[in-house]
């Protein structure tokens, strides 16, 4: 078994650091495999000992072991993906979300958004894509009112009958002081949709509903960065789709 094998069967066991390291490397596997610990730690603001023990987590003796696996694993990947377009591989995750959409809950969100007072739409980086996407495909519904504020998050005087949904493929970083906010006394809560391809998204529990998208394993996904953008935008298909049903 690979290293990149190994992470995805250690997945249940990670701890949210692990899991924040796994999905990193996800992205930019080959960044993971070349840069110093040092470059690395630096980089992504997880502490040395941190990356040295999510390396042993793997039966390696350190992080170097680890990394020296992991470029030679990147290696064959890519010698195997050179029979494999990357229209091939987008297509296999496009069908992977369609299948694996739960329609009940989908018709069931799309009658909420067309309940609610306003949609407020938030991403950020490669997220805000398909935030941005959604309300092109909203505008188009006169009886939704939607928004997407020029920041992800802006200060807006929020009602109990409103809606956000949030598209975060990894962390939310950017959104946890907007989250925090509705835990203090007196603030109106709207409700709160989160949609992910990180079943583990360490924000979930702020949310009162969670998507989970299916995302490529990383074996696949070496040099595809837009892969969990593709499964938001077909996720949006899927949800207009309910909208115009």
């Amino acid at each position: 078994m690979n290293a990149l094998e190994l992470m995805e069967s250690k997945l249940s066991s990670f701890s949210k650091t692990d899991r924040t390291i796994y999905e990193m490397i996800k992205k930019f596997p080959s960044r993971w495999a070349t840069q110093s610990i040092t470059e690395i730690s630096d980089g992504t603001k997880v502490t040395k000992p941190a990356l040295t023990r999510f390396a042993k987590k793997l039966g390696f003796g350190g992080f170097a072991e680890f990394q020296y696996q992991l470029s030679q694993d990147l290696k064959d990947v890519e010698n195997n993906k050179r029979n494999t377009s990357r229209a091939d591989v987008y297509a296999k995750l496009l069908s992977q979300t369609e299948e694996s959409a739960d329609r009940n809950q989908l018709k069931k969100l799309a009658e909420r958004m067309c309940q609610s007072r306003k949609v407020i739409l938030a991403g950020s980086n490669l997220s805000r894509l398909p935030a941005e996407e959604l309300l092109i495909a909203l505008s188009l519904h006169d009886d939704i009112v939607s928004m997407m504020p020029p920041a992800d998050i802006t200060p807006y005087n929020y009602s109990e009958k409103d809606m956000v949904i949030l598209y975060s493929a990894i962390t939310g970083a950017s959104h946890q002081e907007f989250l925090k906010a509705f835990r203090r006394e007196g603030v109106t809560k709207p409700y709160l949709v989160l949609v992910t391809v990180n079943s583990k998204h360490p924000l979930r529990h702020n949310f009162d509903e969670v998507i989970v998208l299916p995302t490529l394993r990383l074996q696949d996904s070496s040099n595809i960065v837009l892969s969990d953008t593709f499964a938001f935008l077909m996720f949006n298909d899927l949800l207009t789709a309910e909208l115009d049903s």
